[in-house]
């Protein structure tokens, strides 16, 4: 039987990051399931988000790269709403048709602005 290297714990983080690798892609971006250069087209988009993430995260003195810890870190930079910029500008590229992902919809728009 195959085995995977994977903890079921990266397992769980891996949904909640790449909802937030998605808000470093200032430009939006567009993918295509059927299109032969799709999976060429999601690793490089991965990669875009991936630097943009990291440069965010040492901007702010976080060295981690760790999925878990990158993954606490951003979930308490959300929290203190220094995130809120980068999810209105996803908001807005959702509802321009600048993002074009084959995902399902409930996968889209998962973050709220937080107000104080």
């Amino acid at each position: 039987m195959w085995q995977s290297s994977i903890s079921n714990q990266q397992k769980s983080d891996a949904k909640p990051l790449v909802a937030f690798m998605k808000i470093f892609l200032e430009d939006g971006f567009s993918l295509d399931s059927t299109a032969p250069d799709y999976r060429d087209r999601v690793l490089e988009l991965g990669m875009r988000a991936e630097e943009a993430d990291r440069h965010f995260l040492s901007e702010r003195g976080v060295t981690s790269r760790e999925s878990g810890a990158v993954l606490k870190h951003l979930r308490a930079f959300h929290r203190s709403g220094v995130l809120n910029a980068k999810i209105e500008r996803l908001q807005r590229l959702l509802r321009s048709a600048s993002i074009r992902d084959p995902a399902p919809g409930y996968t889209q728009d998962v973050f709220e602005v937080v107000r104080e």
